[in-house]
């Protein structure tokens, strides 16, 4: 996945804070997992997680310690919350 799509896809999730409604907790985990990796690769984060690698790739990361706005660390922080209430793995 190329960089300028990885931030295109976090800027809407982080604006949007897109939210399913009829999806299984296990999907909902799934997507919310799904986002807050989006985000994380979009500011070029270099994961260690073999499924974040292999969705997103390394190949144009740059830090282990991203810098986040306060826009997308609020969307991260809802993430989190919510996982927490699902009791997401």
């Amino acid at each position: 996945m190329n960089k300028f799509t990885v931030a295109v896809c976090a800027g809407l999730i982080t604006l949007t804070g897109f939210n399913l409604q009829a999806a299984t907790p296990e999907q909902e985990c799934k997507k919310l997992q799904d986002d807050y990796n989006l985000i994380y690769a979009s500011k070029g984060f270099c994961f260690k997680d073999a499924d974040a690698k292999a969705k997103y790739g390394n190949e144009n990361c740059h830090t282990t310690k991203p810098k986040f706005s306060d826009k997308e660390q609020q969307r991260l922080d809802q993430i989190k919350e919510r996982q927490k209430e699902l009791n997401c793995k």
